[in-house]
């Protein structure tokens, strides 16, 4: 046989060997998010909005004149910042959260639903509180009021008068870290720093702190790439999103710590691993305006 015709015939034996059932590269693209149980769409929360044990929190800080039926307001971001701590926008104490969600119904068993104005900015942040403080049945609607309004869903224009509850806080110590955690995960090849802040503040040209710049060996993915770039923000699909977090390395193999300047888009950035099926995921709270104020942090630009 010739040698040219041999070549051609290994050649093809190897591609049908290739193509055989049996050794069919496995497909890992995701077709749905992992926790699809997450993110509502308009249509799931409408055939839910009877249900007794439903709370539906509307977390925006200024309602304006539109509520979705059934909807207490709690404004999300400015409510769960304490005050009295020395970090900026630092997150109530158990105390405190329990009693802000007493105060707006919330039972131990109850089914709650957050929304904000459509990017989940405020609803991701009552989210990952409510996760942090050992609630573990909440939802946040994708596209929030504007997501529902466009889909011909009714409003209201109040919301109505929260109940008292009887939720008791649960801590989940491994859903938050400190200082010191984030100084030694910087240098842990199992640990993933993700920072959701604007490329501009991760580079250091936007300063918010006595230092600017970024915490080393941080991956750099501004929070809201995940969501559609235009239109309403609604999250991108599940493959979209994996192709995303794959593209920066971020990998739900590792621990991965998000944070920003305050944790407000790091609890955006929390929900999203969540949603797609990460497990270890333990948020820096104390975020920017802690380590860009701290004398020993260390500092790449």
């Amino acid at each position: 046989m010739k040698r040219t015709n041999l070549l051609y015939l290994i050649f093809f034996s190897l591609m049908i060997l290739s193509c055989s059932p049996g050794e069919e590269r496995e497909d890992t693209t995701l077709e749905t998010y992992p926790n699809e149980h997450l993110l509502l769409s308009a249509e799931d929360l409408s055939e839910q909005l009877m249900d007794e044990d439903l709370l539906l929190i509307d977390a925006r800080d200024e309602i304006e004149e539109e509520v979705i039926p059934e909807a207490i307001n709690f404004p999300a971001v400015s409510s769960l910042a304490d005050p009295d701590h020395s970090v900026e926008s630092f997150l109530v104490g158990p105390d405190r959260f329990q009693a802000l969600m007493r105060e707006i119904g919330l039972n131990n068993d109850s089914r709650v639903v957050i929304y904000d104005g459509g990017n989940s900015l405020a609803a991701a942040r009552l989210f990952y509180a409510l996760d942090y403080y050992g609630f573990s049945n909440a939802s946040i609607l994708n596209g929030g009021l504007e997501g529902w309004k466009q889909k011909g869903m009714e409003v209201e224009v109040d919301p109505v008068t929260a109940s008292s509850g009887n939720f008791e806080v649960n801590l989940q110590e491994n859903l938050s870290c400190d200082f010191e955690y984030i100084m030694a995960a910087s240098e842990d090849d199992n640990k993933i720093i993700f920072d959701a802040r604007s490329a501009e503040e991760y580079s250091g040209e936007d300063e918010r702190a006595e230092k600017s710049g970024h915490i080393p060996n941080a991956v750099h993915l501004e929070w809201n790439t995940v969501l559609e770039p235009e239109g309403i923000p609604y999250f991108q699909s599940a493959e979209n999103i994996q192709e995303i977090f794959e593209s920066k390395g971020i990998t739900p193999d590792k621990e991965v710590i998000p944070h920003c300047h305050t944790n407000v888009r790091g609890s955006h950035a929390y929900f999203t691993l969540r949603l797609m099926g990460y497990d270890s995921v333990r948020p820096y709270e104390g975020s920017w305006a802690e380590y860009g104020n701290r004398g020993e942090s260390a500092v790449v630009q």
